[in-house]
């Protein structure tokens, strides 16, 4: 199934604080959350990882993962030019409310999986929110080498799978194989 939905990611979120027009305190602008993306790139996700940032950045016809210090990754991967090396996967829970999202990028045989979900109403914490990114080696991700929960805030699309499907050439579909290693939960 091709995933269509267009989304518009703000590059930049906050705003003015500490003012008003019978204020005298000057007018503060809020810094942009952290991204490793690049100006003319749109903010798919991004968040930090102790030391490390983590971002999904993408263009209009591309996608990349980045990982590492702030301004200077030590992992920059980009979606090929057939798309081969970038999957989606959409997972729902019993009840109603709770899901998983990823995109997927492999290098060779290792899997940097960027994932975000919701808890349904039969979770201990119905509607919590959460992300993070697994890092999975083997042909299907058989070995996990690194779990990272995103412990701070996130910035996100509406929706991972959206965003790194309207980049995908129109004719190709991205989507995860059903009932493949890689459709399930992380």
């Amino acid at each position: 199934m091709r995933l269509t939905a267009l989304l518009a990611v703000p590059l930049f979120a906050g705003g003015l604080t500490g003012s008003t027009a019978l204020s005298s305190k000057p007018v503060i602008s809020q810094p942009a959350p952290a991204s490793q993306c690049h100006v003319d790139e749109a903010v798919v996700y991004s968040c930090r990882f102790g030391r490390s940032l983590g971002s999904v950045c993408g263009t209009a016809h591309a996608l990349h993962y980045r990982f590492g210090p702030a301004g200077k990754p030590a992992l920059d991967l980009s979606s090929e030019p057939d798309w081969s090396n970038v999957r989606v996967g959409q997972v729902r829970g019993q009840g109603s409310g709770g899901y998983q999202e990823h995109v997927r990028f492999t290098n060779g045989n290792t899997h940097y999986i960027v994932y975000r979900g919701q808890n349904g109403e039969l979770a201990d914490n119905p509607g919590y929110t959460y992300s993070g990114i697994s890092v999975q080696a083997g042909h299907d991700g058989e070995r996990t080498l690194a779990s990272l929960s995103c412990k701070g805030k996130m910035m996100a699309a509406d929706s991972l799978a959206d965003a790194a499907g309207v980049r995908a050439p129109a004719d190709l579909d991205i989507a995860e194989a059903e009932g493949g290693a890689f459709d399930g939960w992380f």
